[in-house]
């Protein structure tokens, strides 16, 4: 019987791991990675600390000496609401006692590309949620969500409180106030307050969950004040055969996100921030344990870079969390550019994340998807972040019951392959659009992709590469699918 099993479990991540064969992920290279790890300190769970002592400073030391961690530098205490250091948030208050969803003024709007998505692909698996409450036999996977933000977009929070953010077991927004009303805590960091330091910012937010949250979670997850989780889907995600499988009960450390490839690069992945990224017990300790020696003093926005990276350098690989198809869980943009994009109309955008997911338009996405980026929030016309989220919730959650189904119509602004009209406009793009094939290295694109640079130098372009790309005369979109289909063809082989 025990060898019956070991072949099924064996046969379901076998299957799981088809679909990224290109970038060679089989099943031993994952295992081969984890069993790298013998260097990081034992899983054991962190003394409690007692809050009833006044000496935060030896707290915090006391849970680091005992948790072989070196935080120091790294991990700032918490400021309470007159700045006093050593604020410690309840994070099961949200949960606990969550805010009524304020549908009133939520516009569900026409059956526009995000009605149609969230009413014929994507939906919340409430049936199978409450089908497992009712079984009951083994505990429910713990959840900490916490979000990335400044004062200035505490409505975004009270937003996520109202729609997805209770359904965390423990949430707070690291935010540049401390705020209980809203579950916003200040938590200092290297450096200025600016999306240009998120990488200090990211690093001070895991240092202060390991410190004080480790012990009550069993998985946490990481985002911006524009993402939505559908929370539903991500417990089931993260309670499924195959995570349970892939964690070894959670002894194995998991990163779990959708990828991006620069350039085309099998070897330069990371977990794209967009959607947000997950990390087991085991994967959050591994993050702090590389901080004192992974870029601790580097001033980035990149924090999603940076954390893959720095795992990686600990030899923790992330895990794909796509489906048999390609379609992805984590989703990096919002709703109506899922629903509507199509990688051959936009080559530009394709190039520039040159994900693996080329399927088109609705199946870009899983239907029981656990996130999305409301990037285009508030631009060029597009409802703001908050309202957004709140319609987004509104008709997943069957708030909009007079909501009008049809066939899929791509918004008008897509039809011709753009992105949010202005988009392309953008001067790092000029480049892009008017160079010649073999003048494509010199472009302010792969300048503003920095890492690019060194990638051209190394380039050496088949003939067939420039001698069979479209002419100057040709138009922009022709020149755009001739030239960078055949520049990530050449580079992926």
């Amino acid at each position: 019987m025990r060898a019956v099993l070991a072949l099924l479990t064996a046969s379901s991540l076998l299957a799981h791991f088809k679909h990224i064969k290109d970038a060679s992920r089989s099943l031993d290279a994952y295992y081969n990675n984890v069993k790298k790890l013998s260097h990081l300190p034992p899983l054991s769970p962190p003394k409690v600390i007692d809050r009833s002592k006044n000496d935060t400073n030896v707290e915090i030391r006391t849970f680091i000496n005992n948790n072989a961690v070196n935080l120091s530098g790294i991990y700032f205490p918490a400021l309470d609401e007159n700045g006093k250091p050593g604020y410690v948030h309840d994070a099961t208050t949200l949960h606990t006692n969550p805010p009524a969803f304020d549908f009133k003024g939520v516009n569900c709007g026409p059956n526009d590309a995000t009605m149609q998505m969230m009413t014929q692909r994507v939906y919340v698996d409430l049936a199978a949620h409450e089908r497992v409450n009712k079984l009951g036999k083994t505990p429910r996977s713990k959840i900490f969500c916490h979000v990335y933000t400044t004062n200035k977009q505490r409505i975004r929070i009270q937003a996520i409180r109202e729609t997805w953010g209770h359904r965390c077991d423990g949430f707070h927004a690291a935010s540049t106030v401390t705020d209980r009303s809203i579950d916003s805590v200040s938590i200092p960091h290297e450096g200025k307050e600016e999306y240009g330091n998120m990488w200090q910012k990211v690093r001070a937010m895991w240092s202060y969950v390991y410190v004080h949250y480790f012990d009550s979670y069993d998985w946490f997850h990481i985002g911006g004040d524009d993402m939505y989780v559908l929370v539903e889907n991500l417990r089931l995600y993260l309670e499924s055969e195959d995570i349970v499988t892939a964690s070894n009960g959670g002894e194995h450390p998991l990163l779990l996100g959708q990828q991006f490839y620069q350039d085309g690069y099998m070897n330069a992945s990371y977990v794209t921030g967009g959607g947000g990224y997950t990390l087991n017990k085991a994967a959050l300790k591994a993050l702090v344990t590389s901080f004192p020696h992974c870029e601790p003093n580097l001033v980035s926005s990149t924090e999603d870079v940076l954390v893959t990276r720095c795992l990686r350098n600990e030899g923790v690989e992330a895990y794909c969390t796509a489906d048999e198809t390609g379609a992805e869980r984590y989703n990096h943009f919002d709703p109506e550019m899922e629903f509507n994009y199509d990688p051959k109309k936009n080559p530009l955008l394709y190039y520039s994340y040159s994900s693996n997911n080329t399927n088109i338009g609705p199946e870009r996405v899983v239907k029981n998807s656990v996130s999305f980026h409301l990037k285009s929030g508030g631009m060029d016309g597009q409802p703001k972040v908050e309202n957004l989220m709140r319609r987004v919730h509104a008709i997943l959650y069957g708030h909009c019951t007079n909501s009008t189904l049809g066939p899929p119509v791509p918004t008008k602004q897509w039809r011709d392959g753009k992105f949010l009209k202005n988009y392309w406009k953008r001067p790092q793009f000029e480049c892009d659009l008017k160079a010649k094939p073999d003048e494509i290295c010199n472009c302010s694109r792969v300048k503003y992709l920095q890492r690019e640079v060194e990638v051209c130098k190394k380039v050496k372009k088949p003939k067939s590469f420039i001698t069979n790309a479209t002419s100057e005369t040709a138009t922009t979109e022709t020149t755009s699918n001739n030239l960078f289909y055949r520049f990530l063809k050449y580079r992926r082989e």
